[in-house]
This record gives structure tokens, C-alpha cells and sequence, in this order.
């Protein structure tokens, strides 16, 4: 039978890759920012997974207004992207990898049987929200992928519960599947995070928000039910047009039956919106999800 090995939350902002490059020319923080990459793929490395299943959101680059998937498998032979005009403007590498079919189809057919709709395509580019976490975490693009993109830029947008619920049903039908296979479930979200909006430049003065100091405890004390109560698209989005992106950290929490991470790191600074790295070891992976305390 499958198994869930590692399960990781790591931010995808596009200008990740291009501070990279500048190295030691980067501000400290930033730098401290692309470090925690580093530590994650040694900890994704070390639980030798054979699969990764990645979660993020699409930026309304395949999928607007009119046409709006809530939760989204792609079950294409490969898993490519980004879109170009993101390695033009931001400098993200191209990222090619074989998508595991057999494993995405399984999610299908086991959502459907657990009356969970996915929709699905076979037509699909992966966006910064999974090719920036990925070209980190995992560079040599030698593993196969299950993308699965969620709604969090189009309202009506899913609950902060049914993410939750959604991250520990997936990981379920992954440990229902007959294979011997190691999973490990990268999701790809945001803390505060305001794009195009009078809160942009809001880290310049304020590093952090009062929601992002409550969230981080949160999370880190175990207080899932209280998090997932107060995680609604509409307290999300007051805070920034980006921040309902967390809802795919609920995803991860509800894949660990919301158990407190082993390793939790936030970064805030003058020098861009605050980034939030977690992991689960693998025997808080493999604890019975249930509700949430």
C-alpha cells in the first residue's frame, strides 16, 4: 500500500528564484528565505519519497472568472511549466516532469466514490504557484508529479473546513492505493499577501500582521480548530488579495490530522511579505488524520 512520507508548506512567490541568483547579494532576510528551501529538500531528499503530490493555486493564468474549477487534478503525461511569461519576467526555470497518471486517476475515481468532485484536465500548464516550490525542492526533475489546483483567487471560494477536510481525505485514497509507493504532499500557499492593492508594500512599515503573529501560533500549537474556524475567503482576502493562498496550508494540516509541525520557520522583514516554511516528519505523516482540536 502507498504511504504518506513528508508533508511540506512552502511559499511560491516568483521573485523567490531571482533572489536566489543574486546570492550573497540579497538582503540577510531574503537570503535566511531561500536558506529554508534548502532545508526542506533535505528533508524531502532524506524521506525518499517515489511521488511527489503537489497543491497550489492557479494566478488566473489558464483559469479566469468564467471558467473556474474549484479543486483540479491534472492527469497529463507530463507536468510543465511555468508559463513563459513568468520565466521572462521573474526568471523562473522551465520545469519538465513525468506526471503519475495511474495515481492521479486513482484520486478521481476514489474523490468521486467519497463524493468529492474533482475536475480534471489533460490540457495544462503548472504555474509559478508549483514551479517555483518544486525547481527548490526538487531540481533535479527526476520524480513524478500529481498536481492538484484549488481555487483561491475566484469567489465563491471552498472554506478553510473543506480544505482541511479535503487534505485528509487525499491523503487517505493515497494510502488506499495498492501500490508501494512513498508520497510526499508539497503544498504551495502565502501568509499575508497583498498584489496590486493599496496593502502592497504594507511589509515596508508593518513585516508582519497581527493575523500572521495569531496564525503562526496557530499552527504551531496545534490550534487547528480555532484556525480553520476563523479561514473564510472573505477574512483572508481583507487582509491582502493574495492571502486566501494559506487555504492550501490547511490542506496540509488536514493531510496530518492537524498535528503541530516538527520543523516551522517564519521569515518577516522590510524586504518583501512574510514567507512560512513547515514539515511533518514521517510518523506525524502516517497519524490517523481526524478532526480537527
Amino acid at each position: 500500500m502507498a504511504s504518506v512520507v513528508q508533508v511540506l508548506c512552502t511559499p511560491h512567490d516568483p521573485t523567490l528564484p531571482g533572489i536566489a541568483a543574486r546570492g550573497a547579494a540579497s538582503p540577510e532576510p531574503l537570503q535566511r528565505t531561500i536558506a529554508q528551501f534548502a532545508v526542506l529538500r533535505e528533508r524531502l531528499a532524506a524521506a525518499q519519497p517515489d511521488l511527489l503530490v503537489v497543491v497550489s493555486g492557479d494566478h488566473f493564468n489558464q483559469w479566469f472568472f468564467d471558467n473556474m474549477p474549484t479543486f483540479l487534478i491534472g492527469k497529463a503525461a507530463r507536468a510543465r511549466g511555468p508559463f513563459p511569461h513568468e520565466q521572462e519576467l521573474f526568471g523562473i526555470a522551465p520545469y519538465d516532469t513525468a506526471l503519475e497518471g495511474d495515481v492521479a486517476r486513482h484520486l478521481l475515481r476514489q474523490g468521486l466514490a467519497r463524493g468529492i468532485d474533482f475536475s480534471y484536465s489533460d490540457d495544462f500548464l503548472l504555474d509559478h504557484g508549483f514551479t517555483v516550490p518544486l525547481n527548490f525542492l526538487r531540481p533535479e526533475q527526476d520524480m513524478p508529479v500529481v498536481p492538484i489546483f484549488t481555487n483561491v483567487m475566484a469567489p465563491p471560494v471552498a472554506t478553510g473546513r473543506r480544505f482541511y477536510d479535503l487534505g485528509s481525505a487525499v491523503r487517505e485514497m493515497i494510502e488506499a492505493h495498492p501500490a508501494d509507493l512513498r508520497v510526499a504532499v508539497i503544498a504551495s500557499g502565502h501568509l499575508s499577501n497583498a498584489i496590486g492593492g493599496p496593502a502592497m508594500g504594507r511589509f515596508l512599515t508593518q513585516p508582519e500582521t497581527p493575523w500572521d503573529t495569531r496564525v503562526w501560533e496557530q499552527i504551531t500549537s496545534g490550534d487547528t480548530g480555532t484556525l480553520i474556524a476563523e479561514s473564510t475567503y472573505e477574512t483572508l482576502s481583507a487582509l491582502g488579495s493574495g492571502t486566501p493562498g494559506f487555504m492550501d496550508y490547511l490542506f496540509a494540516l488536514g493531510a496530518v490530522g492537524g498535528e503541530a509541525p516538527v520543523f516551522a520557520e517564519k521569515i518577516s522583514s522590510t524586504f518583501g511579505p512574510p514567507t512560512g516554511f513547515l514539515a511533518w516528519g514521517e510518523q506525524a505523516a502516517r497519524t490517523p488524520a481526524g478532526a480537527a482540536r
